[in-house]
C-alpha cells in the first residue's frame, strides 16, 4: 500500500487505512464509500481504482499542507479523478473551483454529474446542508449503478432511504429536556452550515453552546460564526492534545462565557445553564463528540 524512498515511518492513517483495505477485501464488500483524509493526490486512500468521485465542497481547510486557496485546494482533492472516470460535483461551487473541476474532468474524459440543491423529500436528518448532501449521495449513486449497468434508484427506495438515514454527530438531537445537539462542525464553512439550519432545529429557543477547537482550525472564525446566535458559552478541552486551552478560545468569545475543563462536566453545566426552556449545542471538534458519546472507561478515539 504504501512506498518509502527514505525511513520515513508508516503514519497512523496509513495503517488504519491498509487495515481497513484488508477488512473490506476478506469481508467481500463489493460496493464502499471510501473518505479520503487529507486532500487526494497524496492520501492513503487514493490507491484504490474508484469508478466514481465525489466532490462534497471544497473549503480553506488543512492549507498547511493543501495549500491556500481554494483553486489549490481543489486541485489536490480532483488529483483522484481517473481516466474515463466519473465526477460528481454539489451545486454552488465556488467560481475557481468549478473551473478546475470543468478542466479535470475534461483532461481525463470523465463524465460529470451535478447534483441539485434538494430533492424535496422528508428527511429523518436534521438541517439544510443535510438535504444538499442527500441529494449529492443520491446523484453518487445513480452514477455508480449507470456505470456499473444496474438499475437506478426508484423514486420509493430514495424516499425510504430519506427518512430512515440519520448522520450521527450532525444536529443529532440527544435530548429533548432541554434540546441537546451534537454536531462534528469544525471548520469555518462547516460551521456555517450549522449556523445555516440552526434556527429550523433549534426553534427560537435560547442556545448555549459547549465549544472545545484544535489549534490547527480556524477558531476565531468558527466562534465568529456561533457568536451571534448563542446567547452564553462553556468552553472545554476535549481529549485529543491538539485541543487548544478553554480560556483561550472564551478570550475570544462575544459574549457571556465559562470554561468546565471536562467535556461531560461542561455539557451537564450548559444544560443546566439553558433550563427546560433553552437548547444545548456541542460542536467544535469531532473530536468533542466522540469524547461525549463514548462510554466512560472505553479507550479514546485516534487523535489523527
Amino acid at each position: 500500500l504504501v512506498e518509502r524512498t527514505s525511513e520515513e515511518p508508516v503514519t497512523q492513517f496509513e495503517a488504519l487505512t491498509a487495515a481497513a483495505f484488508h477488512e473490506l477485501a476478506r469481508a467481500g464488500v463489493e460496493v464502499a464509500v471510501i473518505e479520503a483524509g487529507l486532500g487526494g493526490r497524496h492520501d492513503a486512500t487514493n490507491v484504490i481504482p474508484s469508478s466514481v468521485h465525489v466532490l462534497t465542497g471544497v473549503g480553506l481547510e488543512h492549507t498547511r499542507w493543501l495549500g491556500s486557496t481554494l483553486a489549490g485546494i481543489a486541485e489536490e482533492k480532483l488529483a483522484v479523478v481517473r481516466d474515463h472516470g466519473c465526477l460528481v460535483t454539489p451545486p454552488g461551487l465556488d467560481p475557481e473551483v468549478e473551473a478546475v473541476a470543468t478542466r479535470v474532468a475534461a483532461e481525463h474524459s470523465a463524465e460529470r454529474y451535478r447534483a441539485g440543491e434538494d430533492l424535496g423529500l422528508e428527511l429523518r436528518a436534521r438541517g439544510q446542508f443535510q438535504r444538499r448532501n442527500f441529494a449529492l449521495a443520491v446523484t453518487a449513486a445513480q452514477a455508480f449503478l449507470a456505470r456499473a449497468g444496474l438499475e437506478p434508484l426508484q423514486p420509493a427506495e430514495i424516499a425510504a432511504a430519506a427518512r430512515r438515514t440519520e448522520i450521527p454527530g450532525r444536529l443529532q438531537v440527544v435530548d429533548t429536556d432541554p434540546l441537546t445537539l451534537l454536531d462534528g462542525a469544525h471548520n469555518p464553512a462547516g460551521t456555517a452550515a450549522l449556523a445555516e439550519s440552526l434556527p429550523e432545529v433549534a426553534g427560537g429557543r435560547p442556545l448555549t453552546a459547549v465549544l472545545s477547537v484544535l489549534d490547527d482550525k480556524d477558531a476565531e472564525a468558527i466562534l465568529g460564526t456561533l457568536a451571534p446566535l448563542c446567547e452564553r458559552a462553556v468552553f472545554t478541552r476535549c481529549a485529543n492534545p491538539r485541543a487548544l486551552p478553554p480560556e483561550e478560545l472564551a478570550a475570544m468569545w462575544a459574549g457571556p462565557a465559562e470554561t468546565v475543563p471536562e467535556p461531560r462536566a461542561a455539557l451537564a453545566r450548559a444544560r443546566e445553564s439553558a433550563g427546560q426552556d433553552g437548547a444545548v449545542l456541542a460542536t467544535g471538534s469531532i473530536y468533542l463528540i466522540a469524547d461525549l458519546v463514548r462510554d466512560p472507561g472505553v479507550a479514546k478515539a485516534s487523535t489523527l
